[in-house]
Order: C-alpha cells, then structure tokens, then sequence
C-alpha cells in the first residue's frame, strides 16, 4: 500500500471516529429526553391517581353534607307541616286542657321549625316542598375543584404523550445503534473493500440523519 492510499484509510477511519461521537452524542441525547419524558409521565401518573382519589373524597363529602342538609330540611317541612296543622286544629271547640297541649305542641314544633331551618340552605328549598339534593352537589363539587384537583384525564392524556415520547426515543436510540455499527464496521474493513466500507457509511449517514431529524420532531412535535 503506498503512502497516498495510507493516508486515505487513515483519514477513513478517522471519519468514521468523528461520526461514531456524533453517533454517541446524538444517542445521549435521546436517552436524556427519552429519560426525561418518562419521568414526566410517572409525575402525571401520581397527579392523576391523586385528582381521582380527590374527586371521590369531594363527591363523597359533598353528598354527605347534601343528605345531610336534605334530613334537616325534611324535618323542617314535618315540623311546619305539623305546626301548620296545629294551627289550624287551635280554632277548633277544645278544652282547656286540650287548648294547653296544644300550646305546648305548638311551641315544640315551631322550636324544632325553627332550629332545623338552620340547618339546610334555604335556596335549595322550593316552594313545592321539594329540595335540590343533586344541584346542591353539583355546586359542592364545583367549590370542591377551585379548592383541588379533581380531574384525572388531562394528566392521564398527558402521560400517554410522554410514554409515547419514550417510547419514540426508544425506537431512535435503536436506529442510532445500528449506525454505530455501520460506522464501526466501515472503519474495520480493509481498505480494498471499498464498496463495503463506503456503503456501510452511507447507511449510517443515513440512519445519523433520520435519528437526529426524529428526536427533534419527536422532542417540538
């Protein structure tokens, strides 16, 4: 081999060690973002799990509190029902020891009236008798998701973006791992194989540039 064709294998292989730390830079790389989007996802994950377990203990607080509210109301309306009965039974021909414990239920009721209504928000009630049990839970929750997270689905959707990232940056790392190889086997062939030497560079030239063309659209896409 005389001293030119050297010096061109030489220069070769020194080609093929600058794209093999192209090769494993450009590698770095995807492994950092692959490693950073699972990370993300793993965060959304426990965001998720948290905002529905959040959403469960609203709903089951806010019902509770709305039942709770609804009994109060529904001996508020026996009681003004009964005292309005009474009402109407204190006109009636009785005697005076009738007149009495009728007072006396009088006053009992309109007391138990009176300290149920304090129990239950009075926009709920309807004229009707009726009680808004399930908007009363709706606005509970609504109060409960200003205080809270309550909603599982936007951090479920966005780790489903990020183990896709991962999942793509996976994918790369692979492609980049067999233009490692074509740039280390073009540099180990003898130099008289040049069809093997220059089409295995070629290929992983190729498999260089779609690697790094993906991980940037993979990585602003």
């Amino acid at each position: 081999m005389d001293e030119l064709t050297k010096a061109r294998a030489e220069r070769f292989q020194d080609w093929m060690s600058v794209m093999v730390a192209i090769v494993a830079l450009v590698t770095a790389l995807a492994a950092w973002r692959g490693a950073v989007a699972a990370n993300i996802a793993g965060f959304e994950d426990y965001y998720a799990l948290t905002a529905s377990l959040n959403a469960e203990e609203a709903l089951t607080l806010s019902t509770a509190s709305a039942i709770e509210h609804l009994t109060a109301f529904t001996q508020f309306a026996v009681n003004d029902e009964l005292l309005t009965q009474l009402l109407n039974a204190d006109d009636a021909e009785i005697s005076e020891t009738e007149r009495a414990v009728l007072t006396a239920q009088l006053e009992e009721a309109d007391r138990l009236a009176a300290t149920n209504r304090n129990f239950f928000p009075g926009r709920y009630a309807s004229k009707d008798g009726t009680y808004a049990l399930p908007r009363e839970v709706a606005e509970l929750l609504a109060e409960a998701e200003r205080r809270q997270d309550l909603a599982p689905q936007p951090h479920l959707d966005k780790s489903a973006k990020q183990d896709s990232k991962t999942f793509a940056f996976v994918q790369i790392i692979i492609g980049l791992s067999v233009a490692l190889l074509c740039f280390t086997l073009a540099g180990a062939f003898h130099y008289n194989r040049k069809w093997l030497r220059w089409s295995s560079a070629a290929l992983g030239v190729i498999l260089l540039l779609a690697s790094a063309g993906a991980v940037l659209y993979v990585e602003l896409g």
